[in-house]
This record gives structure tokens, sequence and C-alpha cells, in this order.
């Protein structure tokens, strides 16, 4: 249905036509000849004032429609949840403050699920360290949990390495609306280390990375060793 202009608009060009008409009538009484001629030229002046408004208007409606139906979205076709598990903690003095770190040895689980209409092959993972600090601190134990699946993030490797520690291994494919669990043990020396995964992926042609993190902030993890510093 048209909108409130539309409508608006409607009603102003028909109460002008209207109007012109009724004079247009009573002038034929007294010069027909005459008022042709006008009443044409009034018509094709008021034909080219309405298209004048109207038609760029309609024309960029119908190309925005078209590239609305010509560009797809390009949004990641996979949603990704992460938790960390089977941790110990490393308290570290910062300067400013005290925190608790996860120590290394812990495990990150990665749940992707595929979202679109298309099958997604994961093609492997990867992990990028963000900075390496040094900072004194003390190892905390907590009791661990059996993982379900068994990676590794060696992060002082140059670059950081993310392998399998079973028999399975990239790629994986999961189908519309399915799920894969992955464990990924991450170990670290001394240093506190930020770092994000990256998880490569392709779908129904199209080939992306989905970044893997703390809900925008990178993971933090302490080297066991740093209480020995």
């Amino acid at each position: 249905m048209p909108g409130t202009d539309g409508r608006r608009r409607v009603l102003v060009w028909g109460g002008v036509g209207g109007g012109a008409a009724a004079v247009v009538s009573v002038a034929l009484l007294w010069h027909p000849g005459q008022t042709l001629a006008w009443g044409a030229g009034v018509v094709a002046a008021a034909a080219a004032a309405y298209l004048g408004q109207e038609a760029p208007r309609q024309l960029q409606d119908t190309l925005a429609r078209r590239r609305a139906g010509r560009e797809p979205a390009q949004s990641d076709p996979l949603a990704v949840t992460v938790e960390i598990r089977n941790h110990d903690y490393v308290t570290l003095d910062l300067g400013d403050r005290v925190a608790d770190v996860p120590a290394a040895g812990h495990t990150v689980r990665i749940v992707v699920t595929a979202m679109g209409t298309s099958a997604v092959v994961l093609l492997g993972v990867r992990a990028e360290v963000l900075s390496r600090e040094e900072f004194p601190g003390n190892l905390t134990r907590h009791a661990a949990e059996v993982p379900v699946r068994h990676f590794e993030a060696l992060l002082d490797a140059d670059p950081p390495t993310v392998r399998a520690l079973g028999e399975s291994d990239f790629p994986y494919r999961i189908a519309a609306d399915e799920s894969e669990i992955f464990d990924l043990l991450v170990s670290t020396e001394h240093a506190l280390v930020r770092w994000v995964l990256w998880l490569d992926w392709t779908s129904a042609g199209r080939r992306g990375s989905t970044r893997i993190d703390l809900q925008g902030h990178a993971f933090r993890t302490a080297g066991r060793r740093l209480g020995a510093v």
C-alpha cells in the first residue's frame, strides 16, 4: 500500500487536475479554439512536473530493490560458542591489580554450529598470539574435568600450532543445524599470553575465517612457571 507521502501527492495532483478541468470547461463555452490549445499546454506542463518529481524517486526505489536482490548477505554461515574448562589458575600481580588467569594446561571447548541452509566444511583452526608478557604469580589448583575431544594449542611455537591429539583431525563436515565440539588443550611455559583462534571454513562456494574469543576479548593464558620467576 502507498505510504502517507504517496497518498498526499495523489490527493494534491488530483485536486489540481480537477480544478484545471473545471476552468477548461468554462473557457470552452467562450473561446473553443484558443481554449483547446491552452488546455493542451497546461496538461503537458502538469505531466512534465509530475514526472519530474516521481520518476527519479521511482528509479531510485527500483535500483534499491534490484541491489537488495542481487547482493547476498555475507555473514558467516556458522555460530561459535566458547567455554574454558579443566583449568587451574595463576594469581598474577599486574601492578595496579591482582588477577586470576587460567593456567597453561586448561581446555577451551569450542562448539561450532552450521546456521545456513548449506553444509559447512571446517578446514582448520589457527591460533594467533596478540601479546606476551612476564609477570610474577602463584599457581592455584582447581578440580579437573574430563575433556570430550582432544586438541592442543602450542602458544610458544612460532607461529603458534594447533594440532589433534586423537585420531580425528580436520576437515570436519557439519550439516545444517548440526554441531561439532572441540576441546583445546592450551600450552605455554613462562609468559602471560593474550591470544585468539581463527576457524577456517568453506560453504556453498565461499571461504572465510571466523575469529574465536571470549565475547570480543582475547583469551589469556599464563605459564605455570611464573610462580618460580
